[in-house]
């Protein structure tokens, strides 16, 4: 017994070796995955099925006298009573719990129908296992997970029960029953053990490859994310010349091309690396290829490049499909001077960087689009203080003019400085405290000719700090409501007081101080969250002010109301201190 397990080992070693060799198939990989085409599926029979003839030919013939062990020479034509010990089973296992049922199925057929041809007094019996075998190791593979196919134990244990089950009926499916266990007696164990072991190794191989092929992913990926991590700036940017000129020379550097393009549906709109020189040459060679990554939204490859009458030194190119919602907006191209640096690791590079680069181009995209609201509703929040302005400015103005048509006139062209600052303003997201002050003097001076006397305003301002940015339409929406509602129903001097400094060097601190009437505590709590109104206005230039710091700004902004009755108000306004004027355009 064990000098036939002795040379069933070698035999076995040949199939394993033969095994090893297709592990660098695309279709192993496929059936692996269980993503077999059946054109895939056909072709991984047959090989399977060689898998059985080859252990067919390389088996054993035994005679049922078993006293000693026959020559070792390959068994062609069988004599009758005799059968081969060999390791066909090997190869129709391992296709069926890797391949599926109809691998199993047709491997089994293949290899069991050539056994069935050599002869013997078992052929029969073994081509009606040899199809079992197979059909029940894909029924299995269909009960299993990938992740349990990876397990070599599990994957010996399946093949030995297998294995002890078609030993074991060989019998029931001969006529002479007696000489068949006479056989199996001596072959059954040596056959159990080394067509097992040659599927436990099978399997150790497979789970081998398929662990290197992760972990090759695994450092792509991150190899990936790292790129992506560079190329995020430039992409949220936009997609234009200068983003995509500063991400080709990433890619450049940090991947195996040696050229990298970037296009949009049209034009080329940077090439950087060797051979950039000869750019509208491989545009032309490759604007097939390019086409129909468009169409399809899928990676091409072109893994020779025919530039004529060139000496250009770029020989393939990987296309990526640049995609933004499932649109196609252009493609980044990897050139490489040796096809032969485009395996299967640049490929999974390719997809990966195809998924973060559409991802960065739809956020670039979701903040543009964010940034133009949140600027549409700045300017909508301004435009609102607008005719509020200008309706008490006129009411002032016209109070006048009946008694005083000179002052009314000079009030006029504060008036129209007053509007023309306001109006500039309403394109502008922050503007100079000196700018905001000028036209608190200008809606100060109307206020005073209406009430000559009767208000005070005390300003003190940091010169440093006098080009320092803030939203405009933010101090004297404020004074001006410390003027309607702090200051209703009192005749006494009435005070408002401006303190604007810098605040710990990072932050500019604006104190708009009245000593009004005040707020009562159960009104005060619902200021500036929603409109409070009233008999003279909507209540919404505290709400109108808060919330466009808050849009500037963000969670950087402070804004806070002290107040008590009958002592005034106290508002302090904290932002980070800009000087960097930021201006943007009107629609």
């Amino acid at each position: 017994m064990l000098d036939l397990i002795s040379q069933l080992i070698w035999r076995m070693c040949m199939i394993v070796t033969i095994a090893f060799l297709i592990t660098r198939l695309n279709l192993f990989r496929q059936m692996i995955y269980q993503h077999l085409s059946w054109k895939g599926k056909i072709v991984m029979i047959f090989v399977f099925g060689l898998f059985g003839i080859i252990g067919n030919y390389t088996g054993i013939a035994i005679h049922p006298d078993v006293s000693k062990i026959p020559s070792g020479d390959v068994a062609h034509n069988l004599e009758s009573f005799k059968a081969i010990a060999d390791t066909r089973n090997i190869g129709v296992i391992i296709g069926g719990l890797f391949g599926g049922p109809a691998v199993g199925l047709g491997a089994g057929i293949i290899a069991g129908g050539h056994r069935y041809l050599l002869g013997g007094f078992i052929n029969t019996a073994t081509l009606i296992l040899t199809i079992l075998g197979g059909l029940t190791a894909g029924w299995i593979n269909r009960k299993i997970t990938i992740k349990e196919r990876m397990q070599p134990p599990l994957i010996l244990l399946i093949s030995v029960l297998i294995l002890f089950l078609q030993i074991i009926l060989i019998p029931v499916f001969t006529k002479s029953h007696n000489v068949a266990l006479l056989l199996i007696q001596f072959t059954g164990l040596p056959i159990i053990i080394v067509n097992g072991i040659g599927i436990w190794i099978c399997a150790l191989i497979f789970n081998s490859v398929v662990r290197e092929e992760e972990k090759v992913k695994a450092i792509q990926t991150q190899k990936a994310l790292f790129i992506a991590n560079k190329t995020l700036p430039f992409f949220r940017r936009g997609f234009n010349v200068d983003s995509c000129e500063k991400v080709a020379q990433i890619l450049c550097t940090y991947t195996k091309a040696d050229s990298v393009a970037i296009t949009d549906l049209t034009d080329v709109l940077t090439h950087v690396g060797e051979g950039k020189e000869y750019g509208h040459l491989l545009r032309y060679a490759d604007q097939d290829a390019v086409k129909e990554v468009l169409q399809k939204g899928e990676i091409h490859t072109l893994k020779s490049i025919s530039l004529k009458n060139s000496n250009c030194p770029l020989k393939a190119v990987i296309i990526v499909p640049l995609v933004v919602g499932e649109k196609p907006i252009g493609t980044f191209k990897l050139y490489f001077k040796n096809p032969f640096k485009i395996n299967e690791a640049e490929l999974e590079l390719a997809e990966g960087l195809l998924m973060l680069f559409s991802t960065q181009l739809e956020i670039g995209d979701a903040e543009r689009h964010k940034e133009l609201l949140q600027n549409a509703k700045i300017k909508a929040l301004q435009a609102q203080i607008h005719p509020h302005f200008l309706f008490n400015s006129i009411n002032v103005i016209s109070a006048l003019c009946k008694r005083d048509p000179l002052f009314a006139r000079s009030l006029l062209l504060q008036l129209s400085t007053f509007l023309r600052n306001n109006t500039s303003a309403a394109s502008q997201t922050l503007i100079p405290i000196e700018k905001e002050m000028e036209t608190l003097n200008a809606y100060f001076i109307l206020v005073q000719a209406r009430f000559p006397e009767r208000f005070t305003i005390k300003t003190t301002v940091n010169p440093s700090v006098n080009m320092a940015l803030i939203p405009p339409f933010t101090i004297q929406p404020l004074v001006e409501n410390a003027i309607i509602h702090g200051f209703s129903q009192r005749r006494k001097q009435e005070t408002v007081e401006i303190t604007i400094d810098n605040e710990e060097e990072s932050f500019l601190k604006l104190l708009i101080k009245d000593n009004g009437r005040g707020i009562p505590s159960k009104r005060l709590k619902f200021i500036g969250s929603e409109p409070i109104p009233s008999n003279i206005g909507a209540g919404i230039a505290i709400q109108n002010i808060r919330e466009r710091l808050s849009l500037v700004f963000g969670s950087e902004a402070f804004f806070s109301i002290d107040s008590q009755v009958n002592s005034g108000t106290n508002i302090t306004i904290i932002v980070p201190l800009q000087y960097e004027r930021k201006e943007e355009s009107s629609d």
